[in-house]
């Protein structure tokens, strides 16, 4: 049997080969193994993108012997530098997601679903939430 693909994983590197430094300056790409560590990142030494969750659903279609597969990629961008610089990473991030929409070894598709400006507490630390889907329609399933 073949090893499932993970979804974060995948996405990061993508990101991590295909920023565009001229636009933004590439940030900490990180994912969350789920260990039970705590997350630990320096802003000041730059930006970060984490990948923290991924959620994974199968729609069968017709007999269920075919069906569409979609893993989201949920992803959290911070920044000490300025609001600014938030919507910026942001555009890099929906940028590579379109201008490589078909890439993937694994996936058929990257799709840049959304992104939620984050308000905390903490005061000149930026933060907010995007979902990226990975999609592949139409695969046989497994049964």
């Amino acid at each position: 049997m073949a090893n499932e693909p993970l979804p974060a994983d995948e996405l990061l590197t993508q990101f991590n080969s295909q920023w565009d430094t001229d636009n933004v300056a590439k940030p900490n790409l990180v994912v969350v193994t789920g260990n039970g560590e705590p997350l630990r990142f320096d802003l000041n030494a730059g930006d970060a993108v984490v990948a923290r969750n991924s959620s994974f659903t199968e729609t069968p279609i017709g007999n269920w012997a075919y069906g569409n597969r979609e893993y989201t990629v949920e992803l959290e961008i911070w920044t000490l530098r300025e609001r600014q610089r938030l919507f910026n990473l942001m555009q890099e991030i929906r940028r590579i997601c379109h201008s490589r929409m078909h890439s993937l070894t694994n996936f058929q598709r990257i799709q840049f679903l959304n992104f939620n400006e984050m308000t905390t507490e903490t005061v000149n630390v930026w933060m907010g939430n995007s979902q990226i889907a990975l999609v592949n329609s139409a695969v046989l399933l497994e049964t």
